[in-house]
């Protein structure tokens, strides 16, 4: 057991922290870790499969806070909390104009919930989705931005955020590492190709065809972090599948490929380290040198 260690996710809906980093969230769960995860919207504008949208009469948002805390048990993780904004749905999209939605806030007010929730959990190590947003998602780039200011400023001793139960300021705390989220472009270029050989539009995917995975696929995000979670895509996919409003069988890109190599790609979770700079080597750990 290490539970004078902690890991903070924080991810836009419901769903992210088990299609993207679930591996990793479940192995230091398992190693007896504190896993905090936060997810800062409803995810009410989220697509649903089509036996989802006949079989069930309840919100969205109803929906899927439910799965989050079945996918929650899957992973093992010690807490999950919850923002109270509205998923602002996929850029150009008319939910981006909704009053709740997350890209309608101030940042700065995300920002300083964030920096409660640092001081108040008290991570060493904190990831989060990539400056793009993955697949270029709004909601995953303000949480993004978010995370980082969030990160810096809560170990400020000027950057005193006021207590839920008004209490006053928490005292600092100063994470020690920043990851986002990353994904091997090189091999993306690859999957894009493929498709392209096999007939399927790499421009348009995804339940509603709004993803590019060309233009993803020109984004750099480096891999400083490769965490092997081979021991662990059980609890990922049963979390996964939790989420059964959203669940089609894995992301569209990875179903496009041969079984053996979707199961080799599998095995790792990547990371760009964000603070500190990286260095030339590639940790297999996110808690590596941590104090």
């Amino acid at each position: 057991m290490n539970n004078s260690r902690t890991l903070l996710g924080v991810f836009a809906h419901p769903d992210d922290e088990s299609f993207g980093p679930g591996g990793t969230l479940a192995r230091y769960a398992a190693q007896g870790m504190q896993v905090h995860v936060i997810i800062a919207t409803d995810g009410d504008a989220g697509s649903v499969t089509e036996s989802h949208q006949r079989q069930n009469e309840r919100t969205l948002a109803q929906v899927r806070s439910e799965e989050l805390a079945r996918a929650a048990v899957e992973l093992g993780v010690t807490t999950i909390w919850n923002l109270p904004y509205r998923d602002s749905g996929m850029r150009g999209s008319p939910d981006n104009e909704h009053p709740r939605a997350l890209v309608q806030q101030p940042p700065e007010q995300l920002t300083t919930e964030l920096i409660d929730y640092f001081r108040r959990l008290k991570p060493q190590v904190a990831i989060t989705h990539d400056p793009y947003g993955g697949y270029g998602h709004p909601d995953h780039i303000r949480c993004c931005e978010a995370v980082t200011a969030a990160f810096y400023a809560a170990g400020l001793a000027d950057g005193s955020n006021t207590d839920r139960n008004g209490g006053g300021g928490l005292p600092p705390h100063a994470a020690q590492k920043l990851y986002y989220s990353s994904f091997d472009k090189r091999m993306l270029r690859w999957i894009v190709k493929f498709m392209q050989l096999t007939g399927r539009n790499p421009r348009q995917v995804g339940r509603n065809q709004d993803v590019d995975l060309v233009e993803i696929a020109g984004w750099e995000t480096p891999i400083h972090a490769r965490v092997d979670v081979r021991a662990f895509l059980g609890h990922k996919e049963r979390a996964s599948r939790a989420h059964a409003s959203q669940y089609s069988g894995g992301p569209s890109m990875m179903r496009a490929l041969p079984g053996p190599l979707r199961r080799r790609l599998s095995r790792y979770e990547n990371y760009t380290r964000a603070y500190p700079a990286p260095s030339a080597y590639q940790e297999p750990d996110l808690f590596h040198n941590v104090i």
